[in-house]
């Protein structure tokens, strides 16, 4: 049974044109991430993009010096490798989780933080301009 807290959280997420949508214990790992982590990264983009900024203006000033290939390598890596910012913006998607679903990515926490880390990395690069 969902607490009013679960309930308006997964009200808050946008909905994403995916096949087999339910609301029941999501089974599979691709169905956890396309049934709720990428809802949450949507609904969490502007923060996500905020503490990406914060992060390039205090660790990497000259960033917006660079090409954007540069730039997109250098998003990665650092998503990568730098667990201040990635264990931050992991923190980001956690915290708007239900608590059914924070049970299950606690179950499966490595392979959820990369899938996290991956969908986050493509759509920090997939939106550079947000970054100026």
């Amino acid at each position: 049974m969902r607490s009013e807290r679960d309930d308006r959280l997964v009200k808050l997420r946008p909905e994403l044109p995916l096949e087999n949508s339910s609301d029941h214990l999501i089974e599979s790992m691709g169905a956890f991430q396309n049934e709720v982590l990428r809802p949450i990264l949507k609904f969490q983009n502007s923060i996500i993009l905020a503490q990406f900024k914060q992060y390039i203006t205090k660790f990497k000033p000259a960033f917006n010096a660079y090409n954007g290939q540069v730039q997109r390598n250098y998003i990665q890596d650092v998503l990568k490798s730098d667990p201040r910012i990635k264990n931050s913006l992991i923190a980001s998607v956690v915290s708007v989780m239900t608590i059914e679903e924070y049970g299950i990515y606690c179950d499966n926490k490595n392979e959820c933080n990369k899938r996290i880390i991956t969908l986050m990395t493509k759509r920090v690069q997939d939106q550079l301009e947000q970054l100026y």
